[in-house]
């Protein structure tokens, strides 16, 4: 009896996991920033305004493959969601190439390919501020998404004196059920100019549902000459949905739950959008931009350094008017000692299953899982 009974649980637990293995969140994929992907985002392109500042990003592009493949790739700026019409590369099998954004031009000033020339906006920082997205395309012209898992990319960002940072790109691979150098069709089954990212096997990969990054205790006053064993953290957040087509972005509101090595733990939030600069969340430090910035440089136990989690949080619309949750992408780097102290930098580690949807609000507040899918759209 007993051995009966043994076994019969034995059958139930493995049908239980074989139904966990299929489910839709089992299969999903997630993009992260040390895979290959179709599809890579560079959430922050910096350059100088002044032609002799030095400032730069010198963007790192690599195809693994024995093969050639053509990308299309648009920057786009906080500056009202504005894309710019984009450009095309090819590159060969095994092929790696680097480029300047502020010039356009190869390293070696031999080839040129493209330069971030979008209106800087009013930045105080000097810089002119944006994204790049980079994928695979059928061809040169038709540009329909296509598979293409042997991509690979870095942005390294020189600003300041002898500051130079450097970071991985995010990466979206395509799902197993379309073979490599086919078209990635959209939910209607079209070859559209869509890019759909759900993370199923027919699609590309979904974007985290939450972010997880380290930082030392802020400065509260980056501008000032000397930080002590402070740093300055600047974040970067970038909204995974985004519509070249139509233009503007939905609002985001950033949830930063906060912890320090006392395991304390402190929340705060941020609207980010790019439809005005006010909101955009594009290199921004961590002594400002937030509901209550302070939680990064006071109330610290133990030591100076803490972990914080970000995750989209929709609400009713009153504090940053939003209707939709949007998952978010970025990178993080910390300035040491003074505004002209060393920097380093790294992407934001992934944490949680992937979000495949846009999460609306009703009038009334409560949350309905529309079915609505994050995608890009590009023209």
């Amino acid at each position: 009896m007993k051995k009966c009974m043994l076994i019969v649980l034995i059958t139930v637990f493995a049908l239980v996991s074989v139904g966990a293995f299929c489910s839709a969140d089992s299969r999903r994929g997630v993009t992260n920033t040390s895979k290959k992907g179709s599809l890579l985002v560079f959430p922050l392109i910096k350059v100088g305004l002044d032609p002799d500042d030095g400032n730069d990003t010198i963007i790192t592009l690599s195809n693994d493959y024995y093969a050639r493949v053509n990308l299309f790739c648009q920057y786009t700026t906080p500056d009202g969601c504005f894309c710019d019409d984009g450009f095309d590369i090819a590159l060969t099998a095994y092929q790696t190439i680097a480029f300047s954004a502020k010039t356009g031009y190869g390293v070696d000033n031999a080839t040129s390919i493209s330069k971030f020339d979008i209106a800087p906006g009013a930045f105080p920082t000097g810089q002119r501020i944006g994204e790049l997205r980079c994928w695979a395309v059928a061809s040169k012209f038709g540009r329909e998404p296509m598979s293409w898992n042997h991509l690979s990319g870095t942005a390294t960002i020189h600003e300041g004196t002898n500051q130079t940072w450097q970071y991985s790109a995010w990466r979206f691979a395509v799902g197993y059920e379309v073979p490599r150098g086919s078209i990635v069709l959209d939910a209607s089954g079209e070859a559209s100019k869509t890019l759909r990212l759900t993370g199923m096997p027919d699609a590309y990969d979904a974007c985290p549902e939450s972010l997880i990054f380290n930082f030392v205790k802020q400065v509260q006053q980056p501008d000032v000459e000397d930080y002590g064993p402070l740093a300055d953290n600047r974040l970067t957040l970038v909204p995974c949905k985004q519509d070249c087509v139509t233009g503007g972005s939905t609002t985001v509101r950033a949830r930063f739950s906060r912890y320090d090595e006392a395991e304390n733990s402190l929340y705060t939030q941020a609207c980010i959008d790019c439809t005005t600069e006010e909101e955009a969340f594009y290199d921004q430090s961590l002594s400002g931009k937030v509901a209550n910035p302070s939680i990064f440089s006071t109330g610290l136990k133990v030591g100076g350094s803490g972990m914080a989690i970000v995750e989209n949080f929709p609400g009713s619309g009153a504090d940053c008017g939003e209707q939709y949750g949007v998952p978010l992408l970025g990178v993080i780097s910390n300035t040491f000692s003074s505004p002209d102290g060393p920097v380093a930098g790294e992407t934001l580690t992934v944490l949680g299953r992937g979000q495949p949807e846009l999460t609306i609000r009703n009038g009334g507040g409560n949350i309905i899982k529309s079915g609505i899918e994050v995608i890009m759209r590009y023209e």
